[in-house]
């Protein structure tokens, strides 16, 4: 509804207007009505208008010191002036500083002033309409130059460019100069693919999408800044000045509004644009110190030097832990923790400790090759598995506290795989999924071939083996994937077909959640050697 304002201090004039035009029918709303310009402007105040009908000559505040008001701080409210015929000059006065048309109070007509709001009122729409689409317009242009920074941002983040290089995109973003210096951080969600796991967020962007939101506005609370998503786990934050204080409403903002925890690598001297990258590089760094410090969230850029580093972790003593796998099973928990605890006190890059949880993990691999068995006939633990675990744990400690439980259920395997375990029926369903595994299988299927309902056959697996069917049948593909994916000539896609999966990306998702890493990844780490 479009509101008019009728101000005039005679009730007559006042009581014509409102009656003589049938206002709701034709869509306008009377907002009030008031003897002068004071109480006009008291109601405004409450009730902004679009139209108001004003007479020129009234006590306390007349029309053109009301119109005056009204341009000033209401300039989109339009003005139909009341006027007598001595009141000529008034109105060239008010025409001039912006009356939209007047009437004649002696003469008036109630459709010719009807026709004249309904011309006011849609030039109000038009205006309206323009002003939705220069707004619209403006904000596509400004989110495009936003989209572009952090794009321009992005890759002087991920990727060392030439001076030239960073001048020639500079030149792209107005609200970018090339002096600007920048203090750098990185923050990362903890315990990430947990979260994943679990499903809160329903998608790992629907997550990143929360966490970024969450952010930003801390960012703009602390003044001139860019938050600039990496990947869906990690984030860039550039600031003008350092403030720890910030990082810490992070932490706080992201437990409180979405139970998320966050860790940041921070480097606290100023970098220009140029330099980002390394600076970049320099925070992530940083933020591996978590591997040893499960319960921080903030740690500053150190110098980890690689070869020196090395140096520091003595050998993995094979006879000592092949003596405990084979001999003295009952003391590997503890000396798994013994070995913890040493280890945390290295503080060198992560990447060397995981080597030697995967030295430790390859004399169990020896181990089971002996009896004629690999870790692929072993259940999970926890739902995870080792390779997993030791590549992509966040922390030392979350290794160690799995490893220990893992190492004393494999250890019980292979004490009891040394007497006959498992029932009939159950061998003759392993040996199906041995034979076709490069098919179609489904348990339904090979319930039917073994003569038991799909539920019972399910149940009774679970309870022989530790683990599901369809695990099993997922563990067997993947054993063939990682002989298929030492020979270069089969492509991903490939491999996939030939171990049963149609779907290539299915195919790395399972592959990952065993191995730790993606196909492709394996293959190159594998054949580098």
């Amino acid at each position: 509804m479009t509101r008019v304002l009728i101000v005039d201090d005679e009730i007559l004039v006042r009581l014509s207007l409102k009656t003589l035009i049938s206002w709701k029918e034709n869509g306008f709303e009377i907002a009030g009505e008031a003897e002068n310009g004071l109480e006009a402007l008291t109601i405004l105040e409450n009730c902004p208008c679009d139209i108001v009908l004003t007479d020129i000559r009234m006590p306390e505040l007349d029309g053109i010191e009301l119109m005056n008001i009204i341009r000033e701080r209401w300039p989109d409210t339009r003005i139909i002036v009341l006027s007598s015929y001595n009141d000529f000059e008034y109105v060239q006065r008010a025409l001039q500083i912006g009356a939209n048309d007047y009437i004649l109070k002696l003469s008036w007509v109630p459709s010719e002033l009807l026709q004249k709001c309904l011309h006011i009122r849609k030039e109000l729409e038009i205006e309206h309409a323009n002003r939705v689409i220069h707004s619209q317009a403006t904000y596509r242009m400004e989110q495009l130059e936003l989209d572009l920074k952090e794009k321009l941002l992005r890759n002087l983040l991920v990727k060392q460019g030439t001076n030239m290089e960073t001048d020639r995109l500079i030149c792209e973003i107005r609200s970018i100069s090339i002096e600007q210096t920048y203090w750098v951080a990185c923050a990362s969600i903890d315990n990430y693919q947990q979260i994943v796991d679990e499903n809160r967020f329903k998608s790992e962007h629907l997550l990143s999408f929360t966490i970024i939101n969450i952010l930003k506005e801390i960012v703009k609370k602390y003044g001139e800044g860019d938050l600039i998503e990496i990947r869906n786990d990690r984030f860039a934050i550039l600031m003008e000045r350092f403030s720890e204080e910030m990082l810490v409403e992070m932490h706080s903002a992201a437990l409180a509004f979405a139970k998320v925890s966050l860790s940041f690598g921070i480097v606290k001297d100023a970098v220009n644009l140029n330099e980002l990258h390394t600076a970049f590089i320099r925070a992530e760094h940083a933020l591996q110190s978590r591997f040893y410090h499960r319960d921080a969230h903030y740690f500053y850029d150190t110098d980890w030097t690689v070869s020196e580093a090395a140096a520091k972790i003595e050998s993995l003593q094979e006879d000592y832990w092949n003596t405990l796998i084979d001999q003295k099973p009952e003391q590997m928990a503890e000396a798994i923790h013994s070995w913890y605890e040493k280890q945390k006190q290295f503080q060198v890059p992560p990447a060397l400790i995981r080597e030697k949880w995967l030295h430790l993990l390859l004399l169990f691999e020896k181990k089971l090759e002996q009896l004629g068995k690999d870790l692929y006939v072993l259940p999970s633990y926890n739902e995870r598995y080792p390779y997993d675990i030791i590549r992509n744990a966040e922390t030392l400690q979350e290794i160690s506290e799995w490893f220990g439980g893992w190492a004393i259920q494999t250890l019980e395997f292979i004490r009891l795989d040394l007497k006959p375990r498992y029932r009939q029926e159950i061998i003759e369903v392993m040996n199906i999924i041995q034979q076709e595994y490069a098919t179609a299988l489904k348990v339904s299927e090979i319930a039917r071939r073994v003569g038991f309902a799909e539920t019972y056959l399910s149940v009774l697996f679970k309870k022989e083996t530790g683990e599901k069917i369809v695990d099993y049948l997922m563990k067997v593909r993947m054993k063939k994937a990682r002989e298929l994916l030492l020979n270069p000539s089969y492509k991903i896609y490939e491999i996939s077909e030939m171990i049963g999966y149609s779907d290539a990306t299915h195919f790395s998702k399972y592959f990952k959640k065993i191995e730790g890493v993606f196909p492709l990844e394996f293959r190159k780490s594998t054949l580098k050697y």
